[in-house]
């Protein structure tokens, strides 16, 4: 997960030049106050800006509510899709440990770390079902689980992390026609995808007699990760109602005015123009690539990632560290939270330029 180039400690000098052009504490509070003072407001109950964070909370699940068309209570702020994970998981981990008739977690394999890490945390069991060739969604299989293992919880990634490849909206919705309506199914759209896909408007409102949850965040679609800011949206009330009582109580202040503001303007999120465009320009100069050195191969990506499969005379821990020497990082398949030694994980959600290094790196070494 880290690297000494960003996890290392920093000069003071460094740190002051990271720190110099952000607003100081007090500056951002003295702009807040002032607002206040322009409406007349003296707050002596909380102090300091607790008012705002806990109405930006408000505000963000209303215009969220407004724009899905859904009651506030299913319109659920978190700490982006990590923060939907956790808050999803505990809530169906008690719902077994109470005596719930359905155990344990079912999700296409591989997937995104952080529910594998979640689902051993709270000792949940977890069911995975490989994807078919080529990273497609395994439709059949999936059921036939379901049918078999009883879980509670079922995960679907469209575009998936690591691979980049989207579940066809017709899947989807096939799986979703399917699953019994007491299965609570998490639709993760963290990722950005460049097909043309069912919105989440649509499918809240077709499949509203379900326990079926969207999680998305403006990590991906927006390049704000390090805000750390992301919703999910419930299509079941008496649901929504159950998982609000898991929800943080406080959110990062500037990450909820931004998303807040995308609403406003934008409507129902979706991703921003040049992230799609960088995934484009990055599919065509991997393919470029490839028809070079046909020895390498790569998931068909819709998405930010992509897995790039090295030939089989090359171990992609050793492509990877040799990358390092040139100040290039990219993620082992040994580090995958399913281990595979064929591939190193891709961003390809970036700027254009930064996968022309790599790939000239790879062609100058390899």
């Amino acid at each position: 997960m880290f690297e000494p180039i960003f996890d290392q400690d920093l000069p003071l000098e460094t740190l002051s030049r990271m720190l110099e052009d952000f607003l100081s504490p007090q500056q951002a509070a003295e702009i807040f106050l002032a607002l206040r003072e322009e409406d007349g407001v003296t707050d002596v109950k909380r102090g300091e800006l607790y008012p705002e964070v806990l109405g930006g909370a408000i505000r963000f699940r209303r215009v969220l509510a407004r724009v899905y068309g859904v009651d506030p209570v299913q319109a659920q702020p978190n700490f982006g899709c990590n923060g939907c994970i956790d808050t999803l998981l505990t809530f169906v981990r008690h719902l077994e440990l109470s005596g719930h008739h359905r155990s344990g977690f079912l999700a296409a394999t591989p997937t995104y770390f952080r529910y594998y890490h979640k689902v051993q945390a709270l000792g949940m069991k977890f069911f995975g079902v490989p994807f078919d060739a080529g990273y497609r969604y395994p439709v059949d299989r999936v059921l036939d689980e379901m049918r078999k293992r009883r879980p509670s919880c079922l995960l679907l990634v469209s575009p998936n992390n690591p691979t980049g490849v989207p579940i066809p909206d017709a899947e989807i919705c096939a799986v979703l026609d399917a699953v019994p309506d007491d299965v609570f199914v998490a639709l993760d759209r963290t990722c950005a995808n460049t097909d043309q896909e069912l919105s989440t408007d649509a499918l809240l409102k077709r499949y509203a007699n379900k326990n079926l949850l969207i999680f998305h965040s403006l990590s991906k679609y927006y390049g704000m990760s390090h805000l750390r800011i992301g919703f999910a949206l419930v299509a079941d009330k008496e649901t929504a109602t159950e998982l609000d009582r898991q929800l943080p109580f406080g959110l990062n202040l500037e990450a909820l005015l931004r998303a807040t503001h995308l609403l406003i303007t934008k409507g129902e999120l979706r991703p921003d123009a040049n992230v799609l465009q960088n995934i484009r320009d990055n599919k065509t100069l991997l393919q470029d690539f490839l028809a070079r050195r046909p020895d390498f191969s790569c998931t068909d990506f819709k998405g930010n990632y992509a897995l790039l499969f090295v030939p089989s005379t090359l171990d992609s821990t050793t492509l990877s560290r040799y990358l390092m020497t040139q100040s290039i990082l990219v993620m082992p398949g040994l580090e995958l939270p399913e281990p595979d030694g064929r591939c190193v994980r891709v961003h390809v959600g970036g700027r254009p330029v930064l996968l022309e290094r790599l790939l000239q790196a790879i062609e100058a070494g390899h």
